[in-house]
């Protein structure tokens, strides 16, 4: 089953929820939620806000581990039902463009993954999320990691091909470090991880070596490059 009008979006719920999807998921979220952790440590309120939710893994993960208040933003419909259907999460139809969106309150934590790659004009998130997050709330977003790797994506019988057509807005982490600024951000962490990809075989070799040598592939030079995503941790800067 899939959400057939969600294009930005196109993996089925069996994969997701079967034990290899949840595995994959969990390499893809744990780490960060680690980090969500040590934030909420230092904070008496909690309310996280997924931004794009697809069919609710970061939000059922995040509530089989945390005691968290969970809401989601999202303008498909049956997107939304699907995710209702395996979390507690108040989830809510908008979009990311939308000058307000459909809550009167502000969160602690926003986490927005793997969306603003879609936006025609990827500075409305960094200008609209600034309206709901609290001021010493946290922003995690994370986007694909366009480095000479995810370049070699196209080279026929060594790249995997990106095949989602709404990848309009894949960029170096340079792009977004400056959007970031632009609109008044401090990113207070940043770093490339989640599955090393790209391209055929060798990414399963690095994987294997670091292994071995009990190193983590998103900590070595060059190595990291191959990386799936650019992470990073944004905080609002306080105009006082």
């Amino acid at each position: 089953m899939e959400d057939i009008n969600n294009h930005t979006y196109t993996v089925k719920i069996d994969q997701i929820y079967s034990p290899e999807g949840k595995s994959y998921h969990r390499v893809k979220y744990i780490p960060k939620i680690e980090k969500i952790k040590s934030y909420l440590a230092l904070k008496p309120t909690n309310k996280l806000l997924d931004i794009g939710v697809g069919y609710g893994s970061f939000l059922n993960l995040i509530e089989e581990t945390l005691d968290i208040e969970t809401y989601g933003l999202d303008p498909y419909s049956e997107s939304i039902e699907i995710t209702r259907r395996y979390t507690k999460a108040d989830i809510r139809n908008g979009r990311i463009e939308d000058s307000v969106w459909p809550f009167d309150f502000k969160f602690e934590i926003i986490t927005c993954f793997d969306v603003i790659e879609h936006l025609e004009n990827p500075s409305v998130f960094f200008k609209h999320v600034k309206q709901y997050i609290s001021p010493d709330g946290i922003i995690i977003a994370t986007t694909p990691l366009r480095l000479l790797p995810y370049k070699l994506r196209s080279i026929p019988l060594l790249g995997l091909k990106d095949t989602n057509p709404t990848h309009i807005n894949v960029h170096p982490p340079s792009y977004w470090n400056h959007l970031a600024h632009e609109h008044g951000y401090e990113i207070i962490e940043s770093w490339r991880g989640e599955h090393l990809t790209h391209v055929k075989l060798l990414p399963g070799i690095i994987r294997r070596v670091c292994s071995i040598f009990g190193l983590d592939h998103r900590k070595v030079p060059i190595i990291n490059t191959f990386e799936q995503a650019y992470n990073m941790i944004l905080k609002p800067i306080s105009n006082d």
